[in-house]
């Protein structure tokens, strides 16, 4: 019987989420071919002779992961990740000869979720697959310290996030938003750091004249500009237009999975549903459409989709009570 029929892909994997993607598989039946020493001595996987039926490793930017090799294996690892995990976005990609690739997106609610199951065998810090993505080395000292001195992983997590991240950013540097989209496209909204204020991270923004602003259907005007708000962890963000004057065109807020801070630029994944509010004129939730057509891909999950909608409500709500500043309490 091979292990396809009795239920259990044989899975050879590499790169920073292995630890803990050797974890969940192993719980669910899979079997781990030619585990590194590292994984040996960690997770202490039963042997699994034979060839991989499925490989797994980072993608190029490791914001998450590729599953390769034979359909009805990649099918079997796919569902067990999209059950286990909280709502990664995946986006398919055949290969040839009976073979079958599969991206997903990991947005930071699987990262956290993946550094809860890699604790229980070693030393992790607070963001652990986070930091990883930016400075695998610094983040390796600072769990050989952790390991010395169990109480200190909050502090030196947080000391990392300082050094790595919001210490470099300067005033006017360019720091885009990268504007991830269920389907595997991304694209940047381009914005220079500004400040920090109450917490957010504010981005200025300069237009062109020429053509509309997308949503709010207005004509670009040479000397507009605009303000892009982010908090990190939230799962809103704000973008304001002006007149070059400073009259205020209106304000869009963006429904995405919580931002996450890199030294070049914010990343989330971005779920398609919005409010607008334009000045005069109650807030609307807006492209509910868009988001429609991902859960009719399968590119987001149906629990994700309800949930994208009720953050999108609860913002509209804020914003026609005259409380927006619990927009970012929204979770």
């Amino acid at each position: 019987m091979n292990s396809l029929s009795s239920g259990k892909p044989r899975v050879h994997l590499r790169g920073i989420y292995t630890t803990a993607l050797t974890i969940l598989l192993l719980e669910r039946g899979c079997r781990i071919v030619d585990p590194s020493p590292i994984i040996r001595t960690r997770v202490h996987p039963p042997p699994a002779p034979g060839p991989a039926d499925v490989t797994i490793y980072d993608r190029y930017d490791r914001q998450g992961v590729v599953v390769e090799g034979r359909c009805a294996a990649v099918e079997s690892v796919v569902a067990i990740l999209l059950a286990a995990l909280p709502d990664p976005a995946l986006c398919r990609m055949e290969a040839p000869e009976g073979m079958t690739r599969v991206a997903f997106e990991f947005p930071a609610p699987v990262k956290q979720a993946l550094d809860g199951l890699r604790c229980r065998v070693t030393p992790t810090l607070p963001g652990h697959h986070y930091l990883k993505t930016i400075q695998s080395e610094r983040v390796d000292q600072a769990e050989r310290d952790l390991a010395r001195a169990p109480g200190r992983g909050p502090e030196l997590a947080r000391r990392l996030r300082e050094d790595l991240v919001k210490r470099r950013y300067q005033r006017g540097m360019p720091l885009p938003i990268r504007h991830v989209k269920p389907d595997g496209r991304a694209y940047d909204l381009r914005g220079r750091f500004g400040c920090w204020r109450n917490g957010l991270l504010v981005l200025e923004r300069r237009f062109r004249g020429g053509g509309l602003y997308d949503s709010l259907n207005l004509p670009k005007r040479e000397g507009d500009f605009g303000l892009l708000e982010v908090c990190e962890g939230s799962w809103i963000s704000r973008r304001a237009y002006f007149r070059a004057d400073g009259t205020l065109l209106g304000e869009l807020y963006n429904i995405g999975t919580p931002a996450e801070l890199y030294p070049d630029h914010v990343r989330y994944l971005d779920l398609e549903v919005d409010v607008l509010w334009l000045p005069g004129q109650p807030p609307e939730v807006i492209d509910q459409d868009d988001l429609e057509q991902q859960l009719l891909a399968g590119n987001i999950s149906p629990r994700l989709g309800e949930h994208a909608r009720r953050l999108a409500r609860e913002v509209q709500q804020a914003l026609d009570e005259g409380r927006p500043e619990d927009v970012w309490s929204v979770q």
